[in-house]
């Protein structure tokens, strides 16, 4: 592997394993160094520079990767297991048992992981949906050029793009698997902050979006924005639960436009 590739991917690796130290002791949000507003625009303009990084060297990454599974039967055979635990059914099954524990054993926290774990994979969910559907990126396995053509709004729906493609055509960016299992271990170890606990969560969640990429479903920009969005978005949904934040959505008339302005108070 290329010395340069080798180091973006420890980088991403790095980056996405130190979000557990950005975690919070209590889902009660406590403080921080740094304003809320202040570390969310510091966190997301270092993940809008990191992925537009990543996007240059796409193809390059998913062929090393590609071939480092290939070259290895170990991973070959393990890397569809772990990409599984992005599965939304295996979300939904997890929090679903925790309500289910915490209502059998009158345990409050059970109840409350399952309840943040649920909204989060529904928020996430919705979000990628609505990125994927907008963007049209061709996947790995499907791409007609290095790193995947961009297709734009609802492409799948234009029968000239399409062809005899499906819609794996256009449905790359972002991806919905690591979303979905960086929302769990966001949720898992905000309530349950034993170190222990936010470094399993986290390392399965990197394995899990690495195995995207080999498994040849995604490029690592998609992985690495779809973690961005399963960790802020369980933030968010945090936030609505426990902070001081409110959400409101107002009327807006002037005597050039109406519409509505929806406000939200971090």
């Amino acid at each position: 592997m290329p010395g340069r590739i080798s180091v973006i991917v420890a980088l991403f690796v790095l980056y996405l394993a130190s979000s557990t130290f950005a975690q919070s002791t209590t889902p009660s949000m406590a403080d921080s160094s740094c304003s809320p507003q202040t570390c969310i625009y510091i966190g997301m303009g270092g993940a809008v520079l990191m992925t537009v990084v990543m996007f240059q060297y796409d193809q390059q990454i998913y062929d090393d990767l590609y071939r480092w599974k290939m070259r290895n039967p170990s991973v070959e055979k393990i890397s569809p297991i772990i990409t599984n635990l992005g599965d939304g059914s295996l979300s939904m099954g997890l929090f679903g048992g925790f309500i289910g524990y915490g209502l059998i054993f009158k345990d409050t926290k059970a109840c409350e992981v399952g309840k943040i774990g649920l909204e989060s994979f529904l928020l996430t969910g919705v979000t990628v949906q609505l990125l994927k559907n907008l963007c049209g990126r061709e996947r790995p396995s499907d791409a007609t050029q290095p790193g995947g053509f961009w297709h734009g709004p609802f492409a799948y729906l234009d029968n000239h793009k399409r062809g005899n493609r499906g819609l794996a055509a256009f449905d790359s960016f972002p991806s919905g698997h690591t979303a979905t299992v960086f929302a769990a271990a966001t949720t898992i170890s905000d309530f349950y902050t034993e170190s222990w606990v936010s470094y399993t969560c986290y390392s399965l969640a990197s394995l899990t979006a690495i195995s995207r990429i080999t498994e040849s479903t995604h490029w690592i920009s998609d992985c690495f924005v779809g973690a961005i969005i399963g960790y802020f978005g369980t933030r968010l949904v945090e936030k609505w639960n426990y902070g001081s934040g409110d959400i409101k959505l107002l009327p807006k008339a002037d005597e050039h436009q109406y519409g509505l302005l929806l406000s939200i108070k971090l």
